[in-house]
C-alpha cells in the first residue's frame, strides 16, 4: 500500500455526534459519539477505500491543500485533521 495523507473535516451535529468525511475520496466517511471514534473510523474508511482503489486499477485522487478545503463559514465549526495513512 501506498504511503497517503488525506485532509479529513469532523463537525459537531446538533445531537452532539460527530460526523466526517475526506472530502478528496469519495466514501471514506464516519460517525460517532466523539470526535476519537469518527477519526479511528475515518482512518479505517481512509485505508480501505485507497485500497479498493488501487485493486480495481485505478489511481487515487490527489489530495487538495488545506486552504481549498471547505471552512466553517456559514456553518457550524469544522475541523480539519490530516490523515496519514502508510
Amino acid at each position: 500500500m501506498l504511503d497517503a495523507c488525506y485532509y479529513s473535516l469532523i463537525e459537531r451535529t446538533d445531537d452532539g455526534r460527530f460526523v466526517g468525511w475526506v472530502p478528496d475520496l469519495p466514501g471514506a466517511t464516519a460517525s460517532g459519539r466523539t470526535e476519537d471514534e469518527v477519526l479511528r473510523q475515518l482512518s479505517e474508511s481512509t485505508r480501505q477505500r485507497l485500497h479498493d482503489l488501487l485493486m480495481s486499477g485505478q489511481q487515487p485522487p490527489r489530495a487538495r491543500p488545506v486552504d481549498e478545503l471547505p471552512s466553517s463559514e456559514g456553518r457550524r465549526e469544522v475541523r480539519r485533521l490530516l490523515l496519514i495513512i502508510g
